[in-house]
């Protein structure tokens, strides 16, 4: 079983410890209903284990102090924007705490600005940190040695997440769980995160996104939001004023993939959310993510997976 810790302060939000709590929730109820042992022990801690104050007003219990307990993830949720300049009590023990753990095995992902805690500690100097888009002048101001950038999904740097936006938060969890307990699992519980629209749930595919060419992120975004549809270079290429040589090069260089195959990866994750969250046929599934040839997306789906969409829908 990993261990896990949610670090509570005062002032942070109270929805991204619950955020974190809840979506560990949701795995040990998975793994109650499919007969699997509990994969994670979840503990919000606080400096001395006391109740904190969030930035609402509400109050977050603890289940322990700062230890020397180890600890497989850590997460760190983030403060109100306005209060940077002046953290509140235990910020220093949470550095301090932090330090060794940066140099470690263990993973930390900072929700956010949640990141103030790491470039606090002076280990990141000279690392590009993302965060959301207005946040990057203060914390650039704050911690000048640090390269701070507007990010909406996420970077990855060894043991390092940092986010740029609520969703890359559940999309690194879901990466996480993904590695740990493979990507059916992974998928199971981004269908159970109460989005009623299955096409709405966070993609899982992280290998592609760990980079930090914002121009590529919004060609992978427009991707996303239209990849049910027809999707050529020609159409790209214009839509972001690139030229279609150029376009391939970056997109390449920065996902490690071709827009082509990349297209297919999308489609193939949302496929396997609807086959998971929706009775709809295999048919009508190829249609919804942009194959009308549904022997086509049959065969490319068992290419990805190893299973046909029926076997994979199946497969528990």
């Amino acid at each position: 079983m990993k261990n896990i810790a949610i670090i509570a302060y005062e002032g942070c939000w109270a929805v991204s410890v619950f955020l974190a709590k809840d979506f560990f929730t949701i795995v040990s109820l998975l793994d109650t209903h499919y007969s699997l042992p509990q994969s994670y022990n979840v503990e919000i801690i606080t400096t001395d284990g006391a109740p904190i104050t969030s930035s609402s007003n509400s109050l977050v219990i603890a289940d322990k102090s700062l230890t020397d307990k180890q600890y497989d993830l850590v997460i760190i949720p983030p403060i109100e924007g306005s209060k940077l300049k002046n953290m509140p009590r235990g910020t220093e023990l949470i550095i301090e705490w932090l330090k060794p753990k940066i140099s470690s095995n263990t993973s930390i992902l900072c929700l956010s600005n949640g990141s103030y805690f790491l470039a606090a500690t002076g280990k990141l100097n000279k690392t590009v940190i993302a965060t959301h888009w207005s946040l990057v002048k203060p914390l650039s101001g704050l911690f000048p040695d640090c390269q701070f950038i507007s990010h909406k999904s996420y970077l990855r740097k060894e043991n390092i997440y940092t986010t740029g936006s609520f969703e890359a938060g559940i999309s690194v969890l879901l990466s996480l769980v993904a590695r740990d307990k493979g990507d059916r699992f992974s998928q199971q519980c981004a269908t159970h995160l109460l989005i009623s629209d299955s096409g709405k749930l966070n993609l899982i595919l992280p290998q592609f996104n760990n980079h930090r060419d914002a121009k590529i992120n919004e060609v992978q975004d427009w991707i996303h939001n239209y990849s049910s549809g027809v999707v050529t270079i020609n159409k790209l290429a214009k839509q972001f004023n690139f030229s279609e040589r150029n376009l391939k090069r970056r997109f390449s260089q920065a996902t490690g993939i071709s827009i082509n195959k990349y297209v297919q990866e999308v489609r193939i994750d949302r496929a396997k959310k609807q086959l998971l969250a929706t009775d709809k046929t295999v048919n009508e599934i190829s249609v919804d993510v942009g194959y009308e040839n549904s022997s086509f997306f049959s065969r490319l789906f068992k290419k990805s997976t190893g299973l046909t969409p029926a076997k994979w829908r199946k497969n528990d």
